[in-house]
This record gives C-alpha cells, sequence and structure tokens, in this order.
C-alpha cells in the first residue's frame, strides 16, 4: 500500500522493509490490516479481517518493544509507521497520534534521527503534515530529513538511497524540492500553534512579522526552483498526450508540489487574518484559484493526491459562502478511491461544520477553532 504499483524495484520499502516480513510479526500483520483495510473501502467483508490483523499487530509490537534489540530493529519502528498510517486512512479516531509518538521515541531510542534511513524520512512526511492539523509544532526539531552535509553549490544535499525511488522521479527533481518544501511547512505549523497561544494573541505583531519572513523565504525559493516545476502548464495533459507513463507521474507530481506551495500561502493568511478582517489579498486568490485549476484537472487514483488533498483543503477553508467552490472541494476530497492509500473524510468534515456555520450565520469561522470545538481528529 505504501509502494504502489506503477514503482521501480528500487522501492525502499519493496526492498529493505517487506524483507523483514518473514521474521517480523508484528510488521506482517501490521502489513496485512493496513492492506485488508484499504480492500474493505470497496470490498467491505475485508474489514473484519483487517481489525484482527490489527489487534495482533499491537500485540506483537508490544511484545517487540519489550526487547531493547529488536526495539531499534527496522522492522519495529517500520510497524509503528504502518500502524500510524493504518489509523490516519482507516480510522475515527486520534491514535494516529499515540502511534507517531512512539515512533518519535522509537527513533530517539536508536540514537535521533537519521536522514539516509526511509523510515526516518517517512517519519517526517507523516510528522511535518499531520502538525499542520495538530495544534503544534513538528514532534522532532531540525530538518532531520535533509541531509547537513553541504553540495558543492552551498546548498543542502538529500539523503541518497544508492537508489532512483519513486522510479518518475529519475533526476530527483521532485524529491529534492518536496522535501525543501517541507522545511517551509513545519515552519507553518509551529507559526499556527504560536498564534494560537496565550503569547501569540497578545502579540499579533510578532506573528505577522514571523510569517511576512516565511513568507518570502518560500518565495525565493519557489522563484528559483526548475521552470518544468513552477511553471507546467495546466493543460499539459492535452497538449503532451505523448509523455510516457513515468512522464505523466512526473507531472503529476508537480502539479501536487504546486498544491502544497499554493496552500503555504493560503495557511500563512489564515494565521495572521484567521476570520478574513481584511479584504483577500492577490496572492492568496491566486494560490486559491491555481488550486482549484490543478483540482480541475488531477485524477483520482494515480497516488499522488496527499499534496493536492491539503491544497484543497486549504483553499476550501478560505471559502466564504460559496456555493460553486464548495462542491468542487466536496467532490474531490470525497472520493472513494480504491488506489489511494490516504483518505480525506475528517478534512472534508470540519469543512462541512465550517461552511455550515458560515451559511447560518453569515459570518468567518476559524477552522482551527472549530476543529477544537468539534475534537476533530484529522
Amino acid at each position: 500500500m505504501i509502494a504502489y504499483a506503477n514503482d521501480s524495484e528500487s522501492n525502499p520499502f519493496y526492498m529493505e522493509l517487506v524483507p523483514y516480513a518473514t521474521s517480523s510479526p508484528a510488521l506482517l500483520h501490521s502489513m496485512i490490516a493496513l492492506a485488508a483495510g484499504h480492500l474493505a473501502r470497496v470490498q467491505p467483508q475485508h474489514q473484519k479481517t483487517a481489525t484482527k490483523h490489527y489487534s495482533m499487530a499491537l500485540r506483537e509490537l508490544n511484545t517487540a518493544l519489550s526487547n531493547p534489540t529488536t526495539a531499534r530493529s527496522n522492522p519495529t519502528l517500520g510497524s509503528c509507521l504502518i500502524l500510524c498510517v493504518y489509523e490516519i486512512s482507516l480510522s475515527n479516531n486520534s491514535r494516529w497520534k499515540e502511534h507517531l509518538q512512539g515512533a518519535r521515541d522509537l527513533i530517539k531510542f536508536r540514537g535521533g534521527p537519521q536522514s539516509s534511513n526511509f523510515l526516518t524520512r517517512f517519519f517526517a512526511l507523516l510528522d511535518i503534515s499531520g502538525s499542520l492539523f495538530a495544534g503544534r509544532g513538528p514532534l522532532l526539531e531540525g530538518n532531520y530529513w535533509i541531509e547537513d552535509s553541504p553540495s558543492a553549490d552551498g546548498s543542502k544535499k538529500l539523503p541518497s538511497t544508492g537508489s532512483s525511488w519513486p522510479s518518475y522521479d529519475s533526476n530527483g527533481v521532485m524529491v529534492e524540492h518536496f522535501h525543501t518544501l517541507m522545511t517551509f511547512m513545519a515552519r507553518l505549523s509551529s507559526l499556527s500553534a504560536d498564534s494560537m497561544s496565550d503569547v501569540g494573541r497578545e502579540h499579533p505583531e510578532f506573528i505577522e512579522s514571523e510569517a511576512k519572513i516565511i513568507y518570502d523565504d518560500l518565495m525565493k525559493w519557489w522563484g528559483n526552483v526548475p521552470k518544468d516545476l513552477r511553471d507546467q502548464p495546466i493543460d499539459w495533459r492535452t497538449k503532451d498526450q505523448e509523455k510516457s507513463a513515468a512522464e505523466k507521474l512526473e507531472a503529476e507530481s508537480f502539479d501536487s508540489t504546486k498544491a502544497c506551495v499554493c496552500s503555504c500561502v493560503i495557511y500563512l493568511n489564515h494565521i495572521i487574518d484567521p476570520l478574513s478582517k481584511g479584504p483577500q489579498n492577490e496572492n492568496v486568490q491566486d494560490a486559491i484559484r491555481q488550486i482549484f485549476d490543478i483540482a480541475r484537472e488531477m485524477p483520482e487514483g494515480v497516488g499522488l493526491e496527499m499534496g493536492l488533498h491539503w491544497g484543497l483543503f486549504s483553499a476550501g477553508a478560505a471559502l466564504f459562502n460559496d456555493l460553486e467552490h464548495e462542491e468542487l472541494v466536496r467532490r474531490k476530497l470525497g472520493t472513494k478511491s480504491s488506489t489511494s492509500l490516504y483518505n480525506a473524510d475528517h478534512a472534508l468534515e470540519l469543512l462541512e461544520a465550517v461552511w455550515e456555520r458560515q451559511h447560518k450565520y453569515n459570518t468567518r469561522f476559524d477552522w482551527r477553532t472549530v476543529q477544537n470545538e468539534l475534537g476533530s481528529n484529522m
């Protein structure tokens, strides 16, 4: 489920993690639970199998954690992360946070994060994306998913697994720049948490100043990424029908990355003006427009919708009594794809609650406040 059918054999989950399933009961049962739960979306009879193996995975994981040597192993950390994905994708509770915190503790127990370890980088993806909705900063400090050693041009190198993965990103363009984008996402989640604190409420000028710094840094970086990524035309699917399967997947990943950049712009504006007391600036309007343009064109089921999901949520949270675009967000986030690993049910439920209040009272609501009131588990 973490390894899509269009991956090459260089996928580290295939090459490094799956073989351990024969010797790690915790990993084996967590993998079966996730796979069965995924199948249960379209074939409900598999839900019983998913629940059974999830319980067995928990039991075996507790056994593995009782042995210091086993607790430090990749199979144990992998099991914990897969159970986190299971909760994010298939449940209605917040246990994903417990699994993620457990994975954080395991990484510390192993001696700290290692950027060369693919599980550390997978943890980072779950941690940073989750922190944007969890009302906190990242669970581990620093940009630990990027290597510290500078390259010849002074920029930071990304960890290398010695192979090309994902297979469609043979030049590493998407991975390299998305990893850099994650550093901005981490700064956003920390600033959002600060803005909701007593100190942040008492000193909004500090929050606004930090937001401007992040925005300027984000735009400077985005202006220097490859033109193929930044300026890919929205109608590339109809203009360039000769693309190979790998080239199409790379183009889809570029769209997904652009949606995340646009979401950062919207998220930043929401931090400093959550109730839209001032007019919506042109940068935010343009970011919303680009996300909706990408959403209209991107097909479901290619396995790359996760970035678009966040973009759609941010754009949806910026809407005010806009029935047409609410329906677009509802249709895209509510898609029950049998091939997408992550669903957006909780995000859509929160947006529906925000939209309902805005229509009823004809005033803006901060999605973060509504989330806290509802106890929503995104």
